[in-house]
């Protein structure tokens, strides 16, 4: 136990007060606890659990992830989340809340998450920490109960735009992730835009039903993933059936983190092209391709 655990166990009947003390300012975050826990005091190098939901100066709520809701799982000691939350999240108690504000260097920056979190946004979050764990796997009730849908779009040879994905939960949350040209420098680099989608459950759950059935559909268009006759390019950019060279769209359907298929689909498979799904997902898609294309001959 770290010396401030322990001589926070000795003031533990300050703890209430503490709760409603103003809140602090460190480097860019603002941090106030709201409910102070009372379990295992989270340091700079745990891994930790916990419910994050994410808000803009406005009020507007983050959309969270089809994959995992609310749910972060964080190495605190790795810079594999925002640098806010590192820094704001060591010194939490499991089964405690806290709110914590961070300026925008310290959350997605001049970029943002394009679609998603403005350029220079600040970042407001309440966090719940739920567990510290020796590893930063996910776990089965790390994910979002229920189906998942996972489309890959693999790009095409020296054209890193034609790469997306779309990611569906049954429950109609949907992401879609695309690149596209940024103007903020003379190269315009690329970068990778976040849009998300929301659906009726109804039209979610029929959509991840059709694409289940595709490989029964169009056998002949289709190779499993475990066939041996996926040829996966480098770094897996590009997906082909090496037994014609089509390229491929890998199809993959998760439930509660337990894959439940994955295969890959011709991408010019005309029995796909003409399908219910195909065509459901390409209208969901197209209106963000078209006015990201829009944008770059502006």
């Amino acid at each position: 136990m770290s010396a401030w655990a322990i001589l926070y166990d000795e003031f533990a009947g300050k703890r209430n007060r503490r709760a409603i003390e103003p809140p602090s300012m460190t480097k860019g975050i603002e941090i106030k606890d709201l409910t102070v826990g009372t379990g295992v005091e989270a340091t700079k190098d745990s891994v930790v659990a916990a419910n994050v939901r994410q808000f803009l100066r406005r009020g507007d709520e983050v959309s969270p992830s089809p994959l995992l809701g609310n749910r972060m799982v964080i190495d605190l000691g790795r810079r594999e989340s925002i640098a806010g939350l590192l820094k704001g999240i060591p010194g939490m108690r499991v089964g405690g809340t806290r709110e914590i504000i961070i300026s925008p260097h310290l959350a997605y920056g001049e970029v943002g998450i394009p679609g998603m979190i403005p350029a220079n946004a600040l970042l407001r979050c309440e966090v719940e920490l739920l567990e510290i764990r020796g590893h930063s796997g996910l776990l089965p009730e790390d994910w979002l109960p229920g189906r998942i849908l996972m489309l890959r779009h693999c790009r095409e040879e020296d054209n890193e735009r034609s790469n997306w994905s779309f990611t569906m939960h049954e429950g109609g949350n949907s992401s879609f992730n695309f690149f596209q040209r940024f103007q903020g420098n003379q190269q315009r680099k690329p970068i990778v835009r976040q849009v998300p989608i929301r659906l009726g459950i109804e039209d979610s759950e029929r959509l991840i039903s059709q694409a289940m059935n595709l490989q029964d559909q169009m056998a002949e268009d289709c190779a499993a993933w475990d066939s041996g006759f996926i040829d996966m390019g480098k770094g897996g950019a590009v997906i082909r059936d090496n037994r014609t060279g089509a390229r491929c769209m890998v199809v993959q359907i998760m439930e509660s983190g337990k894959r439940l298929c994955i295969f890959g689909v011709h991408e010019d498979s005309r029995k796909l092209l003409e399908s219910e799904f195909y065509r459901a997902i390409e209208q969901l898609i197209r209106p963000h391709l078209e006015s990201d294309a829009a944008g770059e001959l502006a």
